[in-house]
């Protein structure tokens, strides 16, 4: 396997894989900017990419896409989920059918959508054990090549930042 993920799983455990930010398993031949401002937050949103729309919205938005690039918007507190630079519609948290990881603070959202880790699995393993095994077994899945990060994210892409993150989170949590 010629790739990112052909790396050793420590380093894919890590999020230190990825090769200019991105997984060598979502490609992107788009021409359009890597970033565009969300129209309602301002924040730079990444591109991602139509199958990751097709997969996750609903299908009554689905058949409203237009032929954009689209952005995802993370900014916790706005409710548009995906945007273009094109001035087409918008789509928000409630025309998915998961719920979206920056957006959805509870214990029961994916941080991993490939192989359901939620914060609270996250959290009640940390508690039984001291600490979390999700990002080695997540990394070993990867390496398996059975991950489909850019049709199950919402983000379009790994998730073994938002587990890291969220695994120092909880540790820094509990030793409070």
């Amino acid at each position: 396997m010629n790739s990112c993920c052909a790396l050793p799983v420590e380093t894919i455990a890590r999020n230190e894989h990825l090769t200019n930010g991105e997984c060598c398993l979502i490609t992107d031949v788009s021409q359009a900017p890597a970033t565009a401002p969300c129209p309602v937050s301002q924040t730079a949103g990444r591109k991602i990419q139509r199958r990751t729309l097709e997969s996750l919205l609903k299908p009554y938005a689905r058949e409203l896409l237009q032929p954009a690039q689209y952005y995802y918007c993370a900014d916790p507190t706005c409710p548009i989920v995906y945007f273009s630079n094109a001035h087409v519609r918008t789509f928000s948290i409630g025309e998915l059918t998961v719920p979206v990881f920056d957006k959805d603070k509870s214990e029961e959202t994916s941080v991993c959508y490939c192989f359901d880790w939620t914060r609270g699995r996250i959290r009640d393993q940390i508690v039984e054990t001291g600490k979390s095994t999700a990002a080695v077994e997540i990394a070993q899945k990867v390496k398996a090549g059975e991950c489909a990060c850019d049709v199950k994210n919402p983000k379009g892409r790994c998730c073994l930042g938002d587990v890291n993150a969220v695994v120092k989170e909880t540790l820094r949590n509990l030793s409070r």
